[in-house]
């Protein structure tokens, strides 16, 4: 079963590969936003997953429900995927195939920090974004609205299954091949203002995320870090 498994896995990473093939175009130049982005948030991608690091308060600010886990806090890293696979319930190559396939839910992410993490995330795998205020605004909407609300309008947790995953939330967005937590990061992008395509693969969106960050950079839109 567990060979059955890998070979129908492998057969799905080569459709997503010629479904991908020829859609390396970048952002237009024009419409990266310049003006007014006094924001930097962080993209970032790890193997297949993408996720986005952001300012903790302005997480709050829009998702006061979340203002519990994120006290004290300076970051939040926010990422979404397959319910069973991303908490940590299983992690065999059968789940991973079923979330692609038939999957039962998904599940949001969120890993706080209280001090800043760039020394433990490796430089190529990260950029920072500059983003205007409505453009963190709707960001850190769309990441609220990722969440599921019960009949009081509590957050829907999930547990995790284990050590230092941060929180974990129901999603009411179904997870599939053509619907990964790259597709979502991307829409998590554009409602920011970055104007990125949509792609399946966590390299297709970051070399678009990466394609943004270094013309920003050239009109030097942001502050280096010590």
């Amino acid at each position: 079963m567990k060979y059955c498994s890998k070979i129908i896995l492998l057969k799905i990473i080569v459709l997503m590969s010629f479904l991908l093939a020829g859609c390396a175009s970048m952002p237009r130049t024009q419409d990266i936003p310049v003006a007014k982005t006094k924001h930097t948030i962080y993209f970032i991608y790890k193997g297949f997953h993408t996720s986005i690091l952001l300012d903790a308060k302005a997480v709050v600010t829009q998702n006061p429900q979340l203002a519990k886990d994120l006290a004290g806090q300076t970051y939040a890293r926010i990422g979404w995927g397959d319910g069973d696979y991303f908490t940590g319930k299983s992690k065999s190559v059968g789940t991973a195939t079923k979330a692609l396939i038939a999957s039962g839910y998904s599940a949001v992410q969120l890993l706080p920090y209280d001090y800043e993490p760039f020394d433990e995330i490796p430089p190529e795998t990260i950029v920072p974004l500059a983003v205007t205020d409505e453009g963190l605004r709707q960001l850190t909407v769309y990441l609220g609205q990722s969440i599921v609300k019960d009949e009081q309008g509590q957050l829907m947790r999930l547990p995790a299954f284990g050590d230092a995953m941060g929180s974990f939330f129901q999603s009411q967005y179904h997870y599939s091949i053509f619907s990964n937590c790259n597709t979502w990061s991307g829409k998590a992008l554009r409602s920011a203002g970055l104007l990125v395509a949509n792609r399946l693969t966590a390299k297709g969106l970051f070399e678009q995320a990466k394609f943004i960050s270094e013309r920003q950079a050239e009109l030097g839109l942001f502050k280096k870090r010590p």
